[in-house]
């Protein structure tokens, strides 16, 4: 699993073990893990959202690799935190993930930054965080 990923993940995700409503008013627990068990009074262990972090990151891991091959962990953990925020369909489809098939590193960490908004409304955090991928994406773009 990649480590930068989970670490920067981490970093960047409050963990919260019993659920709440985000932003975007989605149930959420854990490093932000949403899906349809999570509801109203759910509670988790601090070993269960570790775990489901490290399940999710290592399921996200492999979809970011086999879809933009040959990138260093650096990109990789990048795109596995961009992943995790907004989610594998979306981000598959993302222009994002078309630059990094085309190697255009530039372009991909530009396009980080257009995901800053929840419900059309900007987010300062969104974009902060983004800027920190877009960041680590590019620090470990070979040259």
């Amino acid at each position: 699993m990649n480590q930068i990923a989970l670490d920067f993940i981490k970093a960047r995700e409050s963990c919260r073990l019993a659920a709440y409503r985000d932003g975007g008013g989605r149930w959420t627990i854990g490093y932000g893990c949403t899906g349809p068990d999570i509801g109203p009074g759910t509670v988790w262990s601090q070993p269960a959202a570790d775990e489901e972090l490290a399940r999710r990151v290592a399921v996200l891991e492999r979809s970011v690799s086999t879809a933009c091959a040959r990138l260093t962990a650096a990109q990789t953990a990048a795109l596995v935190s961009f992943a995790y925020n907004i989610g594998l369909a979306a981000f598959a489809t993302s222009h994002v993930a078309a630059f990094v098939r085309a190697r255009n590193w530039i372009a991909a960490a530009r396009a980080l930054l257009a995901w800053d908004h929840v419900d059309g409304v900007e987010s300062q955090g969104l974009l902060k965080r983004h800027l920190e991928e877009a960041a680590l994406f590019l620090e470990g773009a070979p040259v």
